[in-house]
C-alpha cells in the first residue's frame, strides 16, 4: 500500500517541481520573489518533513505518519511557491480588469456597496464571517491530519492534486486578468463601514500597486498578502475543503458549515467581486474532477506495470 501511495503522488510532485523551477527562474531573471532567508527556511522545513516521511516509509513503516508528513511538505512547498508566482505575475502589470468584473456584478444584480452596508449594520454577523474567512489556512493544515488519521489516503491525494491544479490555473488567470478589488475600484474607505473592519487589509492593494510600478521586489513572508482577485482562491479552497472533509464522517458537516460561512464572507470580507466567487467555485469543481481522472489514470498505468496493483486500480 505504501508503494501505491508514492506512485499516486507522481503527478502531484511533477507539478510542484515544475512550479518550483518556474518560481526560481522568475526570481533569477526579474528579482521578484521570496527573500533568500525565507526560501531557505521553507526548503529546510520541507526537507525535514520529507525525511520524516521517508523514515516512516522505510525504517519504521507507519503509513499514516508517512503520508501526513509528505502531505504537509507538499502543501507548504506549494503554498509558498504559488504565492511567490502570484507576486511575480502581478509585477508584469497587465491591464487591470476591474471595470469588466464590476460590470458583470451589475449585470448579475449584485450591489457590493449595499451588502457592505448590510454587514456594517450587523457587527456580530461580521465577527462570525471574519473568523470563517480566516479559517482557510488552519483548515488546510487540519484536513491532511484528519484524512491521514482515518486512512483516507486516496482522498488525501485527490485533495492535494486538485489544490495544485486549481492553484496553477488561478495564478495564470489572475496574471492575465488582474484586478485590485471592489474596495479599491469603488473608492471605499473606512468611513463607509464605521462599525466593522474588513477581514482583508488595504495592504494587499498597496502590495499589488508596488509590484506593478516596480517599487517592490522581495516578498517578506511576515507581511505577504494574497494578491489574486479573479478567480477567488479563497473560494477555490472553501469548495475543495468541503469536498475534502466529506470523506471524514465526524468532520463532514463541520466542513460544510464552516466553509459555507467562508463562501458567504468572501465577497465583502475578502473584497471580491461576485464573479470572482462564481469562477472560483467552478474552478474548484473542475479541479476536483480532473484530479480524480489523473489519479485513476495513474493507478491503471501502475497496474499495467505491476499486476499486483490491479485490484487497487479498479477501486
Amino acid at each position: 500500500m505504501a508503494g501505491d501511495g508514492w506512485r499516486a503522488s507522481r503527478t502531484l510532485w511533477a507539478l510542484v517541481g515544475a512550479i518550483s523551477l518556474l518560481s526560481l527562474a522568475i526570481w533569477s531573471t526579474t528579482g521578484v520573489g521570496l527573500k533568500a532567508g525565507d526560501l531557505l527556511v521553507i526548503l529546510g522545513v520541507v526537507a525535514s518533513l520529507l525525511a520524516i516521511s521517508a523514515f516512516y516509509t522505510q525504517r519504521r513503516p507507519d503509513e499514516r505518519l508517512a503520508r501526513l508528513t509528505r502531505a504537509m511538505a507538499e502543501l507548504i512547498l506549494l503554498i509558498f511557491m504559488v504565492g511567490s508566482l502570484s507576486y511575480s505575475g502581478t509585477s508584469l502589470a497587465m491591464p487591470l480588469r476591474d471595470d469588466w468584473f464590476q460590470a458583470m456584478d451589475v449585470a448579475l444584480g449584485f450591489d457590493w456597496r449595499f451588502w457592505l452596508s448590510v454587514l456594517d449594520a450587523h457587527p456580530a454577523a461580521h465577527q462570525v464571517l471574519v473568523l470563517a474567512y480566516h479559517s482557510m489556512l488552519p483548515q488546510t493544515a487540519l484536513l491532511p491530519i484528519v484524512l491521514a488519521a482515518i486512512g483516507a489516503f486516496r482522498h488525501l491525494d485527490r485533495f492535494l492534486l486538485s489544490y495544485v491544479l486549481a492553484a496553477i490555473v488561478t495564478v495564470a488567470v489572475a496574471t492575465l486578468l488582474p484586478a485590485l478589488s471592489p474596495v479599491v475600484h469603488l473608492g471605499v474607505t473606512p468611513a463607509d463601514h464605521p462599525n466593522i473592519v474588513l477581514a482583508v487589509p488595504l495592504e494587499f492593494a498597496q502590495h499589488a500597486q508596488a509590484l506593478r510600478d516596480g517599487s517592490m521586489k522581495l516578498v517578506d513572508l511576515n507581511g505577504a498578502q494574497g494578491l489574486v482577485t479573479f478567480p477567488s482562491f479563497h473560494t477555490v479552497s472553501a469548495v475543495l475543503l468541503m469536498f475534502g472533509f466529506w470523506a471524514a464522517p465526524y468532520w463532514r458537516w463541520f466542513g460544510v458549515g464552516l466553509n459555507g460561512l467562508m463562501l458567504v464572507a468572501i465577497p465583502i470580507e475578502g473584497s471580491h467581486y461576485l464573479v470572482d466567487v462564481i469562477a472560483g467555485a467552478a474552478l474548484a469543481v473542475a479541479a476536483w474532477a480532473a484530479a480524480e481522472w489523473l489519479l485513476t489514470r495513474e493507478r491503471h498505468r501502475a497496474a499495467l506495470a505491476d499486476p499486483e496493483l490491479a485490484p487497487a486500480a479498479a477501486v
